[in-house]
């Protein structure tokens, strides 16, 4: 659970510093360009241009007025005459100044305006988007800003929201599509069965009973895996993390699956370097080997599954490797999501089992769970390989 919080938490720190400085941008450009920047900039070369206007408007009407009423050196003016003149020349500067001021006042506002403009048309266009998002509209997608400032990331970020949300929604359809599908067979099953020996077309006898509980089998596993992936993902599982042989694990597994193996014609190889100890729940780590070696059995051709367990740079890996046909192009993207079979009619492996096709989502979640990662893909030699990567112990 302390580790489902470290990564919320890491995966919020990543979206707020999408948010505050865009990756990849040097951080001396962000400085320079960024909003705040801009607006600080604007403003300054606003006041600035205002300041020479209304200085230059002033000093050059107190010129005009200097050499207007400038005496010529043979006239005699008395101090009344002097006295009207200051106060002329005094009115004629201060209407200058006005003028100037008045002039400033409409630039700026001018300036304010198309500054102003530009910052609201993509805030006005987010709180459209978000209203859109609220009435239940999907899809929503915004015109991004030309610069690269604080609104260009927040409109990316609105739209990476959105196609998240329209992703889950998806998502969620299809969930519960795949549910009520996986539900119907058995339920199906179970209706028949039962209507058949209620109108005596098929003996209630014990051949029909085991059927009937391999399909409530099915039914009861299906909703246990549900209920298991739910807690996993959303951090609730109670976990004993402690000191894993991952070496003596794969041998008891593949003896645990030796007969089982034989049975369809495969053979389980273990090879394990020495002290390979990670730090994992014993109990879930196991679990996730099993569902990982069960898909390996129930897909993969005949021939052998190889168990490895060695040391890496960043911690221990324990892998699964068939020798199958591998996957597909397309199942390979899609092999931990919920419900999905690369061969959709292969449900059950050759001697029955029931498959909830949740194996490898929980495998993905117990893993997470204890603080690793489980990645899939296309051995070079051929065949499906899952590597499990853990912390060391």
């Amino acid at each position: 659970m302390t580790q489902q919080r470290q990564r919320v938490k890491a995966l919020r720190h990543e979206h707020l510093r999408r948010l505050q400085g865009w990756p990849g941008r040097p951080r001396g450009r962000r400085r320079r360009w960024g909003l705040r920047s801009r607006l600080g900039r604007a403003f300054a070369l606003t006041a600035l241009l205002a300041v020479i206007l209304t200085t230059g408007m002033t000093v050059g009407t107190t010129m005009q007025v200097l050499a207007q009423f400038r005496p010529e050196t043979s006239v005699t003016l008395t101090a009344a005459d002097w006295d009207a003149l200051v106060n002329q020349a005094g009115h004629t500067i201060m209407s200058g100044a006005i003028r100037a001021a008045i002039i400033s006042t409409l630039l700026s506002t001018v300036v304010a305006a198309l500054i102003t403009r530009q910052l609201t048309r993509p805030l006005l266009r987010l709180a459209d988007g978000a209203g859109r998002l609220q009435a239940g509209e999907r899809g929503v997608t915004l015109p991004v800003p030309p610069r690269d400032d604080e609104l260009r990331a927040l409109t990316l970020a609105f739209n990476d929201l959105t196609a998240s949300l329209a992703r889950q929604e998806a998502w969620r359809r299809g969930l519960v599509a795949d549910i009520a599908h996986d539900l119907r067979t058995p339920l199906s099953v179970m209706r028949s069965e039962i209507e058949a020996m209620q109108d005596g077309l098929q003996p209630a006898d014990g051949a029909a009973l085991t059927r009937l509980h391999g399909e409530v089998l099915l039914l009861a596993r299906l909703v246990t895996d549900l209920r298991l992936l739910s807690l996993a993902e959303g951090g609730a599982l109670g976990l004993s993390v402690q000191d894993v042989d991952g070496g003596a694990m794969l041998h008891t597994l593949a003896d645990t699956y030796a007969r089982r193996a034989g049975e369809v014609g495969v053979n389980v190889i273990v090879q394990a370097a020495p002290d390979v100890t990670v730090r994992a729940d014993p109990d879930r780590l196991r679990q996730t080997l099993q569902n990982l070696l069960d898909n390996a059995l129930r897909y993969a051709a005949p021939g052998h599954v190889e168990l490895t367990a060695h040391r890496t740079g960043e911690g221990a890996a324990l892998t699964v490797r068939d020798h199958g046909p591998g996957f597909a192009p397309d199942s390979l993207s899609r092999a931990f999501e919920r419900f999905y079979r690369a061969d959709a009619s292969r449900t059950r492996d050759p001697q029955g089992r029931a498959s909830s096709g949740l194996g490898l989502a929980i495998a993905r979640a117990l893993t997470e769970a204890q603080g690793g990662t489980l990645e899939a893909r296309n051995h070079p030699e051929g065949g499906a390989e899952f590597t499990v990567t853990l912390p060391v112990g």
